[in-house]
C-alpha cells in the first residue's frame, strides 16, 4: 500500500473486510494483521478451523484449507470470492492444519513476488503459534466453563484451605451460598469461622485441624446466619490434600446449601402426615400392593367396604379378589408397572360375609428416587350401586331398542297391510277414470274414490317418513336432475286436482336458473308435491303457482322454490306452529280439510337435513307463499341431455309380474298393456323362477310376500341360474315393504331397483323407460 493510502487504513479495512463474518479469537492476531500491513501493504485475516459458513462468505478460506503445506494461492483459483483476495495460504502448527490466513489488497495488485512469498509463509509460521497458543487458552477457559456450568447445574461449591500460610480460596457458589460478592477476594479461614453458630464452631475447627495433621475427611451439618441475617443450613464436606512426598498441605471441600431441600422435606412430612389422615377417612380404600402381592398397608375403610381390617386380613391382597378376576388384577398391576401410566380395571371382590360386589380399582406404579419399582398405589372404589345402575339403562335401553323394533315391526306390518288392498283400490279407479264409457254420475264416485285413496296413501307415507325421519334413516341420493322438467313434472302431477276444483295452475322458471343442478331430486319433488297439494287442498277458489327462482352463490346457486295460493291464508301467530308435527293451523282444519299435521313437518326436516331453510309468508283471508331454499351445485350440461331427449317413448318388452294377489295381477296386466308391452302373471316365486327359465324376459317386476317362494329368494334363485349361464335379467321389486331396511334387502338379494305400491303410474313408466326404452 502506497504512503497516500496508509492513512485511510481504518476506512480501507472497512472497505475490504465489509461483511466479514465472525472470526474467532480475532483478538490475538491484531498484531499480525498490523504486521503483515507493514510488511506487504496488505491485510492478513486468520481463519481458524472455520465454519461452512465462513468457507461458503469467503471461498478463499476454503480453498486454502484444501492446499498443500505452504502453498500460496492466487489469480483465478480465488476469483469467486466476493472480497478483494490477493493471496491465501493455510495456516499449520506441528505438522496439523489448523485454518487460513487470507489478504486482502485492492484489486489488480499482481501476484505475490519471491520476497512477498517468503513473508506470506513466514507470516503463516507465527500464526500457527499464536494459533497453538490460542488454543491452550482456550482449554483453560473451557476446564473454568465447566467447573463453573458444573457449580452452577449442581448448586455445589468448592473451598480449599492451605495449611502453609493458612489460608482459604473459596468458588462463587460458597461467596453466594455466604450472602457475599465473589468480587472480594479470598476470605482468611478464621474469618470464614464467623458465620456459624457458636455451638457448632467447635466440631468445625476441630474438622479442620485434624484433617491437616491425620489426613482425616469431615462430614458436617451446620447452620450460618449471612450479612443479611438470613439463616441457612448447609452441609460440608472434605478430604486431606497432599504432595507428592505424601505430606498433608491442605484441605479441599465442597459446600452445599440444603435450606429448600429441608423445607421441602418438613412440607413432605406435614403432607404425609395429612394424606395419611385423608385416606383414613375417606370411603375409597387406598393400599400399596407389593409386586408379590402382598400388601403392608390398608386404609380402615376396607372394614365398610369388605369388612375386614388390616390386622384381619391375610397381607395377600389377591385373597379378596373374586378367583375368575385374579388373572385380570394382576394384569393391570404389571401394565401399570409397565407403562407407568395409571390403569384403571373393575372388577369383583368377595366381602367377608360371602357377598360378591363389584369395585372400580386404580392402580399407580411408584417408583424409588434411583427409578427402581417400589409398589403399586391402589385406589379401590366400590362400584356395586353404579353397576346396579347400569344394569337398569342397559334393561331400559333394550326395553327402548325392543319397542323400537315393535315400532319398526308393526308401521312395516301396518305399511304392508294397508298398501296391499290400496294398489287395487288406486289403480282400478284409476283405470275406470280413464274409461271415456262411464256414466257421469258413476265417474263422480270413481273421483272420490281415487282421492280419498290419495289421501289415505299420503297419511301412510307421511307417518313412514317421518318415523324414518326420526331414526335418521332417510336417504338422500344427491345426482344431477333437470330443474325444469323435475318441476314441471310435479306441477303436471297437480294440474287434474286444479281442474277438478276449478283453479288455475301457474309454472314459471326464471331464465337465469340453471339448467341442471345436483341434489336430491326425489326429496324436492316431494317437498314440492306436499306445498302443491296443501296449496290445492287449502284453496277453495282461484289460483294455485309454483315459481323456481334463486340466486348464484360462489359454490353454484341457491335455489329457491315458491309455491303460492289464493286460499284461506294462516294467522301470524300460527305460522311457526304449523311446521311442527300433528299440528294445523286450526283443529277444525282438519275436520274440514283432513290431513294428519305431518307433511310441513316432514318438509321442513328434508329441507333441513340438505343444509336449506323453509318458511311461509302469508295473508289470512287473502292467501300465502310457501317457500324454500337450498344451496346446490352447478352441472354442467352435456350433449347425454339431448340423447335423453331422443330416447322413443314407444316401449316393446315382455315383462313376467309375480303377486299372489290376482286383483293386483290383473291391475298390473291392465296397466302395463297400455303402455304396449306384453304381460305374463304369475302367483308365487317358484312359478318366477319356472317362468324366467323357461322363457325370455326383458323385465320381471318382484312382489316380496308371496307363498311357496317369497320375492327375495326367488330372485336369489333367478341370479343363481343366470350366472351359470352368463345370463342377467332385470328383476324390481313391486312391493309394499317400503321401509329403508326392506328396500336394501331386496337390493342384496340381486335385484336392480325397488317400486312401491300402491304403484305409481309415473314412478312405473319411468322404470319402465328405463329398463325398455
Amino acid at each position: 500500500m502506497d504512503g497516500s493510502s496508509t492513512h485511510t487504513q481504518g476506512t480501507s479495512r472497512e472497505r475490504l473486510t465489509a461483511g466479514w463474518p465472525p472470526v474467532q479469537a480475532e483478538n490475538w492476531f491484531v498484531h499480525l494483521e498490523t504486521l503483515g500491513e507493514m510488511l506487504l501493504q496488505a491485510e492478513p485475516r486468520v481463519v481458524l478451523m472455520p465454519t461452512d459458513q465462513q468457507m461458503e462468505v469467503c471461498m478463499a478460506v476454503k480453498a486454502s484449507m484444501q492446499a498443500a503445506p505452504d502453498e500460496i494461492l492466487h489469480g483465478e483459483v480465488l476469483k469467486d470470492s466476493p472480497y478483494p483476495v490477493w493471496a491465501s495460504t493455510p495456516v499449520y502448527h506441528n505438522g496439523q492444519r489448523c485454518g487460513a490466513m487470507v489478504l486482502l489488497a485492492p484489486e489488480g495488485r499482481p501476484a505475490p513476488n519471491d520476497t512477498e512469498r517468503g513473508l506470506i509463509r513466514q507470516l503463516a509460521k507465527v500464526a500457527g503459534d499464536l494459533a497453538a497458543g490460542e488454543a491452550a487458552e482456550r482449554r483453560v477457559a473451557e476446564r473454568d466453563d465447566m467447573l463453573d456450568m458444573i457449580e452452577e447445574m449442581s448448586g455445589v461449591g468448592w473451598w480449599r484451605v492451605n495449611k502453609a500460610d493458612n489460608s482459604s480460596v473459596w468458588s462463587k457458589r460458597v461467596f453466594e451460598i455466604h450472602g457475599l460478592d465473589p468480587e472480594q477476594g479470598p476470605v482468611a479461614v478464621a474469618e470464614g469461622f464467623d458465620y456459624y453458630d457458636a455451638s457448632e464452631l467447635n466440631q468445625v475447627t476441630r474438622g479442620i485441624e485434624r484433617g491437616l495433621k491425620t489426613g482425616e475427611g469431615y462430614s458436617l451439618r451446620m447452620h450460618l446466619t449471612r450479612p443479611d441475617k438470613e439463616r441457612r443450613i448447609v452441609v460440608s464436606r472434605s478430604a486431606a490434600v497432599k504432595n507428592a512426598a505424601g505430606e498433608y498441605i491442605g484441605m479441599f471441600g465442597v459446600f452445599r446449601d440444603i435450606t429448600d431441600e429441608e423445607a421441602l422435606l418438613n412440607k413432605l412430612r406435614r403432607n404425609e402426615a395429612r394424606y395419611r389422615l385423608l385416606a383414613e377417612n375417606v370411603s375409597d380404600v387406598i393400599t400399596r400392593v407389593k409386586m408379590d402381592g402382598s400388601s403392608k398397608y390398608i386404609s380402615p375403610a376396607i372394614k365398610s367396604m369388605l369388612g375386614w381390617t388390616l390386622e384381619e386380613m391375610s397381607g395377600q391382597s389377591t385373597d379378596y379378589v373374586y378367583r375368575e378376576d385374579r388373572p385380570a388384577v394382576l394384569a393391570a398391576i404389571q401394565k401399570a408397572v409397565k407403562t407407568g401410566k395409571p390403569t384403571r380395571l373393575e372388577h369383583r371382590a368377595v366381602h367377608r360375609d360371602g357377598r360378591v360386589i363389584w369395585v372400580e380399582c386404580t392402580f399407580k406404579a411408584v417408583r424409588d428416587d434411583a427409578g427402581q419399582l417400589d409398589d403399586v398405589v391402589v385406589v379401590i372404589r366400590d362400584a356395586s350401586q353404579r353397576k346396579a345402575l347400569e344394569r337398569e339403562v342397559i334393561e331400559a335401553k333394550e326395553r327402548a331398542e325392543s319397542a323400537v323394533q315393535a315400532k319398526s315391526e308393526f308401521l312395516a306390518n301396518m305399511s304392508h297391510e294397508l298398501r296391499t288392498p290400496l294398489t287395487s283400490v288406486i289403480g282400478f279407479s284409476g283405470l275406470l277414470q280413464q274409461s271415456t264409457s262411464l256414466p257421469e254420475n258413476e265417474r263422480v264416485y270413481v273421483d272420490r274414490i281415487a282421492t280419498a285413496s290419495e289421501v289415505l296413501l299420503g297419511v301412510i307415507n307421511d307417518i313412514l317418513d317421518y318415523s324414518k325421519l326420526e331414526a335418521g334413516e332417510l336417504e338422500f341420493e344427491v345426482e344431477p336432475f333437470d330443474v325444469r322438467r323435475m318441476f314441471g313434472k310435479a306441477a303436471d302431477l297437480v294440474e287434474s286436482q286444479c281442474e277438478e276444483r276449478g283453479l288455475g295452475l301457474s309454472f314459471e322458471v326464471d331464465p337465469a336458473v340453471p339448467q341442471k343442478l345436483a341434489g336430491a331430486a326425489s326429496r324436492l319433488r316431494q317437498v314440492t308435491l306436499n306445498l302443491l297439494g296443501n296449496a290445492v287442498k287449502f284453496t277453495p277458489e282461484g289460483r294455485v303457482g309454483l315459481r323456481i327462482g334463486g340466486s348464484p352463490t360462489p359454490d353454484g346457486w341457491n335455489l329457491r322454490v315458491e309455491v303460492s295460493d289464493t286460499g284461506i291464508g294462516i294467522a301470524p301467530e300460527k305460522r311457526d306452529m304449523i311446521f311442527r308435527r300433528f299440528q294445523q293451523a286450526d283443529s277444525s282444519t282438519t275436520r274440514v280439510y283432513g290431513g294428519t299435521g305431518l307433511g310441513l313437518a316432514i318438509s321442513r326436516h328434508l329441507v333441513e337435513r340438505q343444509g336449506g331453510r323453509i318458511g311461509v309468508d302469508s295473508e289470512q283471508g287473502r292467501g300465502s307463499v310457501f317457500w324454500f331454499e337450498i344451496p346446490m351445485p352447478v352441472v354442467a350440461v352435456g350433449h347425454e341431455d339431448a340423447q335423453q331427449e331422443a330416447v322413443s317413448s314407444a316401449l316393446v318388452g315382455r315383462v313376467l309380474v309375480a303377486d299372489d294377489a290376482a286383483p293386483n295381477r290383473e291391475l298390473m296386466g291392465a296397466i302395463l298393456s297400455q303402455f304396449g308391452v306384453e304381460v305374463v302373471t304369475v302367483a308365487d316365486g317358484a312359478e318366477a323362477v319356472e317362468a324366467v327359465k323357461r322363457n325370455t324376459y326383458d323385465l320381471v317386476l318382484m312382489d316380496m310376500h308371496m307363498p311357496v317362494m317369497d320375492g327375495l329368494s326367488a330372485t336369489q334363485a333367478i341370479r343363481a341360474w343366470e350366472t351359470e349361464r352368463g345370463l342377467r335379467t332385470p328383476v324390481l321389486a313391486l312391493t309394499a315393504n317400503v321401509l329403508v331396511e326392506q328396500v336394501e334387502k331386496c337390493l342384496q338379494a340381486g335385484m336392480d331397483g325397488h317400486l312401491a305400491k300402491p304403484v305409481q303410474v309415473p314412478e312405473l313408466a319411468e322404470a319402465l323407460g328405463q329398463w325398455l326404452g
